[in-house]
């Protein structure tokens, strides 16, 4: 037999070039050879791929790069090759012609088509005795053979790039090969994926393998500075990510491609002797492209057992300095093209946000490495400590975020003339306003001092309003950078005030383009976050910002000219009213949001020095909204679309109530425009209708929260399902991944094919969980309205018997619902507050009549004392624990309506409930409270009567009231004994 070398070279010799393609034609046709013409519709592309294939592998190279172009189907025609071209050797005569046809021949003896290895005989390829082919006529001397010979083609690349790689491991045929590994194993299932990698490595040594042969391709390529293999390389370890992780982490922990024990890597290496002096960064794009990938599958194998945490979280660490490095230094590079500079300006941002929002957007109350996404913690420590230093001493760092947004103010249109270059430089400038966002979020979640970023962030104010102005595409992150900025926490350092920096001229000018932009009928995300923006302001420290919102003026004594020039043509609240106005037209979500911030501004008008006209028509609207209700009653059974809608509505509910709250308690006593308010509540009877619904949580499924949480925390014990809450740095929405961040859970437990059932349970949950929580906004919003009513009920017996009957209603609900959830103890305990707040005035008026005014506190005090001696309260186990918001206005309800009750003969009905109280709350809060309270009135009297009482002592004072309160109504003592 006689042994072939290698392949031919990628570009044929003149006798490959000048076969005769009809005699390959035929021979095809006989074999039925026609893979993958089929897969391209244009006839010159379909006959130069069927060609090619046919020459394979003779015409070596164009036949890969054509194949890399076929996705997936490139898997299956190299896996069944029915054909083997070949230069038979010189001298080899060992074959005999049919005589049927001159031009086909067959085999007298096996002839070997690849050389075996000279080390073992073993990897060859050979066509047997009897295997028949055609003669291709060409114009050269040689004898050119198409054998009709059936192999795996994966098998036969295996076997080239071992030997390729083994005699020149920087070929421009190792490059193609472990390129189209590459493509095709992106294109494949797993299942797939694996096949063909057992494929490559059918002919190679038993203790050799694929991903071995290329990862010491990649070795050696990075020693000989070869980017083109290197780049391949470094991409199909990205490609087998997804297929055979652990094999992908335990090479790069033994790799040199970073630092190990402190004598640097191959990567820094490569792209400073090589990349920065050519301006090619092709390398450096490959690595930061394969460390996106294993971030994901850190958190993707999360549970994986065949990779250690260790392993990954030091090989992130090292990704992690190593980008951290680049990113400080990437905008002083020479390019020779210029989109190798966004791309990784890009990349990087892009990458960081993931980063942050895995580590920091759930599992808020675990900290370090004990977080879910605990091999990334490190990792993201060190971006912190870069990004979010407090000092100025290295700022390189933030460098490329700042230097971002300061370049955007400079004009783009230099770059249209590349639209592609345009539309990336756009993409830049949002990447690095998402990632400055996501970094001020983290730090305040965190509790890190305030950071230099941040503080250049307040210098940009005006810079950012310029491009505010300029350019549309990023006005929505624009506006979430600055509500980060704004709502972020400063300690007890001084916020920096936006106002100030934004100056006269910028300032006047950024609420003048807002108000612009809420005309818009379009970019409803940006009014969003503009609404969301203003209504922090007016929640914040940001006094000035405020006024100039609230009044479109600055605060200053100027005059004339000067004056109108520091003026907006009208203020940020006014234009958010006119557009409230449309509410029937306008998403939901942007109603509720526009309410909520006019709330929050009229609440804040007693501070401005301006006040805005009053507005009729935008409180008749509000009680448009306000009749249009929430919907009805609902099960929390119902679709998603209708629970959301429910939600959405809800909420628009409790804006509008909390707007009449407001309006309510500004105006003065008897105005027309707290009349108009009272008048809709009370006269139209809507008072009662609406709280009806607003004080009762309807929907909560407490078997199907009970049940996850135990079947969830059973399967997954290290991970359990009050871990993926997510947090601040979130934005919440109601819908199926309202609370448990459900697309987090997917990466995570997906792999499970018990997941989906888990799922569909998560989606339920969440569900729930908005339903309740728009409930509570309501009920939040009516404990404020009927606050404001009490100023306004003096003289109003209406109204004050529809007090009266919420008092009774909201005890009530508390009685016949109990506590379902701990969820449901601050409603619960809202619910007390408020009926105790509307007693405590009906007594005051009762007995300010002389008793004329009637009440039935009768009712109050049983309905108050069956809810305190319920098992949902368990007050002795409750004074224990301190829960006083939970005790404390009921035992306050208790004490004003046995007040209230004193003159009155004890029935047996009172008689018990009296006797009830002593036993059970006056005893059994001496024996808890005594001890703990005797030595705070002990260390009062030793300060000289100094008001130093502690609970204990403050309930004890309680209870003795009651206690001498209780005492005082005829017939207790008689009862009693």
């Amino acid at each position: 037999m006689i042994a072939l070398s290698t392949p031919q070279s990628e570009v044929a010799p003149s006798h490959a070039t000048q076969i005769n393609s009809s005699n390959i034609k035929q021979v095809a046709q006989q074999s039925g050879d026609y893979d993958g013409r089929e897969l391209i519709s244009d006839p010159e592309l379909s006959r130069r791929f069927f060609l090619l294939h046919a020459k394979f592998p003779v015409v070596f190279v164009p036949f890969i790069k054509e194949l890399k172009k076929l996705g997936p189907e490139a898997y299956d025609i190299l896996l069944n090759m029915k054909t083997f071209m070949q230069n038979l050797p010189r001298g080899f005569r060992d074959y005999d012609v049919s005589p049927d046809d001159p031009q086909d021949i067959y085999l007298l003896s096996d002839l070997c088509l690849y050389a075996p290895r000279e080390e073992d005989g073993e990897g060859g390829f050979y066509a047997r005795k009897g295997h028949h082919g055609r003669i291709i006529p060409n114009e050269s001397n040689t004898f050119c053979v198409q054998w009709r010979y059936e192999y795996d083609g994966w098998s036969f690349l295996g076997r080239v790039l071992e030997h390729a790689a083994r005699i020149s491991p920087t070929d421009f045929i190792v490059e193609e090969i472990v390129s189209l590994i590459s493509t095709t194993l992106r294109s494949l299932e797993n299942y797939a994926a694996m096949d063909m990698l057992e494929s490559l490595c059918t002919k190679l040594r038993l203790e050799d393998d694929v991903i071995n042969i290329i990862g010491n391709v990649l070795t050696n390529a990075m020693q000989r500075k070869n980017v083109n293999v290197s780049v391949a390389a470094i991409d199909f370890f990205t490609a087998l990510i997804p297929v055979l992780p652990h094999k992908v982490w335990e090479f790069l922990s033994n790799s040199n491609l970073l630092d190990r024990n402190g004598q640097g890597g191959m990567a820094p290496f490569i792209l400073s002797s090589v990349e920065i002096i050519s301006g090619d960064y092709r390398f450096t794009l490959a690595v930061i492209e394969m460390v996106n990938v294993l971030v994901k599958d850190a958190v993707i194998g999360k549970f994986s057992t065949l990779v250690e945490p260790e392993v990954r979280t030091n090989v992130l660490l090292q990704f992690g300095r190593h980008l951290t490095n680049i990113y400080e230094s990437f905008f002083y590079w020479k390019y020779e093209n210029l989109s190798h500079r966004l791309d990784i300006a890009i990349s990087i941002s892009d990458l960081f946000s993931s980063l942050l929002l895995a580590v920091y957007g759930i599992d808020e109350a675990t900290d370090g490495i004990h977080k879910i996404n605990g091999v990334l913690v490190p990792a993201s420590q060190h971006m912190l400590d870069r990004f979010l230093a407090s000092d100025g001493k290295n700022l390189r760092c933030i460098q490329p975020i700042i230097g971002s947004i300061e370049a955007s103010t400079r004009s783009l249109e230099a770059l249209t003339a590349d639209p592609e270059l345009l539309n990336r430089n756009y993409e830049w400038i949002e990447a690095a306003l998402i990632f400055a966002e996501k970094l001020t979020r983290v730090r305040t979640l965190v509790k890190r001092v305030p950071s230099q970023l941040e503080r250049r962030l307040f210098g940009l104010a005006p810079v950012l309003t310029q491009l505010f102005v300029r350019e549309n595409v990023l006005r929505f992150r624009i506006m979430k950078l600055l509500n980060s900025m704004v709502d972020s926490e400063w300690g007890h350092t001084e916020a920096p005030s936006l106002l100030a920096h934004l100056g006269p001229g910028s300032s006047v000018m950024f609420v003048n383009v807002l108000n612009k932009a809420l005309e818009s009928k379009r970019d409803m995300n940006t009014q969003n976050e503009i609404a969301r923006f203003a209504s922090v302001v007016f929640s914040t420290k940001q006094q000035g910002l405020s006024i100039l919102l609230l009044t479109g003026k600055e605060l200053g004594t100027d005059s004339g000219e000067e004056k109108k020039d520091r003026e907006a043509a009208a203020s940020l609240v006014q234009a958010l009213e006119k557009k409230a106005e449309q509410f029937e037209e306008l998403p939901v979500e942007l109603s509720v949001n526009i309410l909520e911030c006019i709330a929050l501004a009229q609440n804040s008008r007693a501070t401005a020095v301006f006040e805005s006209k009053k507005n009729r028509d935008f409180l008749t609207k509000i009680f448009e909204i306000l009749n249009h209700g929430t919907g009805g009653r609902i099960s929390g059974l119902e679709s998603t679309d209708t629970i959301i809608r429910f939600c959405f509505n809800a909420l628009l509910a409790a804006r509008a109530v909390q707007l009449c709250a407001v309006q309510l308690h500004k105006s003065v006593r008897g105005s027309a425009e707290s009349k108009s308010i009272v008048d809709y509540f009370v006269k139209s009877d809507n008072l009662g209708k609406l709280a009806d619904t607003a004080f009762q949580i309807q929907g909560y499924r407490a078997s199907l929260h009970g049940n996850l949480h135990r079947n969830f925390d059973k399967k997954w014990p290290m991970a359990k399902l009050i871990r993926f809450q997510k947090t601040s740095i979130s934005q919440k929405q109601y819908g199926p991944s309202y609370k448990y961040d459900l697309e987090m859970m997917d990466d995570i437990f997906s792999i499970d094919p018990i997941w989906i059932g888990y799922r569909s349970e998560i989606v339920r949950a969440n569900l729930n969980l908005s339903l309740i929580d728009a409930q509570s906004h309501l009920c939040q919003a009516w404990w404020l309205l009927i606050a404001a009513l009490l100023e306004h009920a003096e003289s109003d017996s209406k109204l004050l018997k529809a007090l009266e009957q919420i008092a009774i209603q909201c005890l009530q609900i508390n009685l016949d619902e109990g506590i379902m959830a701990p969820l449901f103890v601050p409603i619960v305990n809202d619910r007390s507050q408020l009926a105790f707040v509307i007693t405590q005035m009906l007594h005051s008026i009762s007995t300010a009549s002389g008793g004329k005014q009637l009440f039935d506190f009768a009712k109050i005090l049983s309905l108050a004392w069956a809810f305190i001696s319920s098992v949902d309260v368990d007050f002795p186990q409750a004074l224990t624990d301190r829960n006083t918001e939970t005790y404390r206005p009921l035992l306050r309800i208790l004490l004003v309506c046995i007040r209230a009750l004193k003159g009155k003969k004890a029935d047996s009905s009172l008689s018990q409930i009296i006797s009830g109280i002593l036993e059970n709350i006056v005893s059994k809060s001496f024996m808890i409270l005594g001890p703990d309270a005797l030595e705070a009135f002990d260390e009062s009297r030793s300060q000289h009567d100094a008001q130093v009482l502690n609970e204990s002592a403050e309930d004890m004072l309680l209870v003795t009231s009651l206690l001498r309160d209780c005492l005082n109504i005829d017939g207790v003592l008689y009862c009693s004994v």
